[in-house]
């Protein structure tokens, strides 16, 4: 019982490992770009998609460093 315990406890905590981070900072971008309550200009749009585009490129060739500082790129622009 003790073995299944520590299996589950394992596989939890690699799951929510620091590789995920991009993912979620690409996905926090789609919905902060494409949200309702969005009041960004056209210029800083094509800027912020410009960089998610880049960031998917990167994790799509697996720089996932590379990928999670562009998407805090986009994030930092959409937070000004």
């Amino acid at each position: 019982m003790k073995k299944i315990i520590l299996c589950l406890a394992a596989a939890f905590i690699i799951s929510t490992s620091a590789e995920a981070c991009p993912y979620q900072k690409m996905a926090e971008v789609d919905s902060k770009l494409f949200s309702n309550k969005s009041s960004i200009n056209t210029e800083t749009f094509a800027q912020i998609s410009n960089l998610r585009s880049q960031g998917a490129e990167k994790l799509e060739i697996g720089e996932l460093d590379n990928a999670e500082e562009i998407f805090d790129r986009a994030l930092a622009l959409l937070n000004n």
